[in-house]
């Protein structure tokens, strides 16, 4: 998988994300930080205070040097259920990229200017900046903008950070609590995308792309902003092959989850996410995307399932749909097959 840019935002901590060369969320949005992986490279939105007035700015790039990990180490805020632990203790580790340490950071009006441009998408609008802890960028969108921090800081800095969090010990993320007898489901939504996610395999098996050889390579989106009503797109892995010595885009797949089971309507949110994707990412075409459904296996429930499976009958003509449910076993693991 390429490395890729994402957008950290924290209104509040940014000075103690760089003492601490951590960044982290709290429970409900552990899937946000589940797609930030080691290698990639971040950058991170704030707000100074600058004299009476505070200011947006941009600070980066930082290096992720760790795999999302689970600490509840006092870092930022008293979680108010367990004051001795931190409200943010799922984390990643960063550092200031020694190839080139910035000290001055990007005005957030750049970010609104290259959007109105056009050159930026990912941020739809300011309410992107509040409303998540996490954006993934694309990587012509993650060029822009290291681009232009580089171009406020044309002489490296020194990196003085003393990384308080680097020693910190990592614990595995595990989203796999449920809730229910028989079946069980996920308690929450975001606990099945950071399953999805830590297990790619999934994604590709109800794609239909077959990634196990050594020319693929796939790009994984997460929550990805919409101006459609419901919000965010789940998950979008884009499939690339290289042949000929070019990495070619072959298809994408668009995931829309439920941690519950699906319904017909939900359909009609996939289509509007399908037909977004392909204004969003460049060189796809509608028709090369895989939209796939996801939610819990239906049980004894027939009379739930056979409206989803007639509905999906009547798109299939003008549109590539499948619907997947997933199933916990008695050992706790899940499995996913198609509906």
């Amino acid at each position: 998988m390429a490395n890729q840019f994402h957008l950290l935002i924290t209104p509040r901590y940014y000075t103690m994300c760089l003492e601490y060369g951590l960044f982290g969320v709290g429970r409900a949005q552990m899937n946000q930080i589940a797609n930030v992986r080691a290698g990639d490279l971040a950058f991170i939105y704030t707000a100074i205070r600058v004299g009476s007035r505070t200011r947006p700015q941009i600070f980066g790039p930082f290096r992720v040097i760790s795999e999302p990990f689970y600490s509840d180490t006092l870092v930022w805020a008293p979680d108010p259920k367990a004051p001795k632990k931190d409200k943010y203790p799922y984390r990643v580790k960063i550092g200031l990229t020694p190839e080139h340490v910035c000290a001055n950071p990007l005005p957030v009006q750049r970010l609104w200017d290259m959007r109105e441009e056009g050159k930026v998408k990912s941020v739809i609008d300011a309410s992107a900046l509040t409303n998540k802890s996490v954006i993934n960028l694309l990587p012509s969108e993650g060029r822009l903008i290291l681009e232009s921090i580089l171009q406020f800081n044309p002489r490296p800095a020194r990196d003085a950070s003393p990384y308080k969090g680097h020693d910190f010990e990592e614990y595995a993320i595990d989203p796999c609590d449920f809730i229910g007898a028989d079946p069980r489901e996920f308690r929450m939504e975001a606990q099945l995308e950071t399953y999805l996610l830590q297990n790619s395999g999934w994604l590709d098996e109800m794609a239909q792309f077959d990634c196990q050889e050594g020319d693929w390579e796939r790009e994984i989106y997460n929550q990805v902003s919409t101006y459609i009503a419901g919000g965010a797109i789940d998950i979008i892995v884009i499939y690339k092959k290289r042949v000929f010595d070019m990495l070619l885009t072959l298809g994408a797949a668009v995931f829309e989850l439920k941690k519950g089971v699906l319904d017909e309507g939900i359909a009609d949110q996939l289509l509007e996410y399908l037909e977004w994707t392909a204004r969003l990412l460049p060189g796809l075409k509608k028709e090369m995307i895989h939209g796939v459904l996801v939610g819990r296996d239906f049980g004894t429930a027939n009379k739930q399932r056979d409206p989803v499976k007639l509905k999906l009958s009547k798109l299939s003509g003008a549109y590539n749909l499948s619907a997947y449910t997933y199933g916990v076993g008695g050992d706790g693991a899940v499995r996913f097959g198609p509906m």
